[in-house]
């Protein structure tokens, strides 16, 4: 009933030096497989550092610094106090002061988020309670920007020049 089984040593030994071989071939296939993907993933993650960076500069960056320049006599010195401050961020396409300790935005005195306006942040800075820093926003803040000229009037007087005669008529 059991029929003898018989075993050819060669046959075998050839067939599992080809299949280790295969399987070799396989391996090494898929180690520079993986060594082609981790370059792949260096290559793109730094694409997306730079892409990031460069929306944080145009989104958060560029307006920041608008808004500074506007109400400010030394700008780098005001968006140094105010991100020392709060965070900003976008939120929902909005340029938004937020209250770091809570992560929620900073309200004004009528119970809605400071909007991320130049009067809306100097009228928000001037009220701080910290004496030293209200001090320093009123050093650097624009008070107004009137010149003081807007109530004179220029009373040019217009003078002909007199007109030559070099007897060409």
């Amino acid at each position: 009933m059991n029929e003898p089984i018989e075993l050819n040593p060669a046959a075998e030994l050839e067939t599992l030096r080809r299949v280790n071989a295969e399987l070799l071939q396989k391996s090494a296939t898929r180690k520079a497989r993986i060594q082609e993907l981790e370059q792949s993933v260096g290559t793109l993650t730094a694409k997306t550092t730079d892409a990031e960076t460069r929306i944080k500069a145009l989104t958060i960056d560029v307006p920041v610094s608008e808004v500074c320049e506007s109400i400010s006599v030394a700008p780098q010195a005001l968006r140094a106090a105010l991100e020392a401050e709060y965070k900003i961020e976008m939120r929902e396409g909005v340029l938004t002061l937020v209250n770091p300790v809570d992560g929620k935005p900073v309200m004004g005195k009528d119970g809605k988020a400071v909007p991320f306006q130049g009067e809306a942040i100097k009228n928000l800075l001037l009220e701080s309670k910290d004496a030293e820093k209200a001090k320093l926003y009123r050093a650097i803040l624009i008070a107004n920007k009137a010149s003081g000229g807007a109530g004179a009037q220029s009373q040019r007087a217009v003078v002909s020049a007199p007109k030559h005669q070099f007897g060409l008529r």
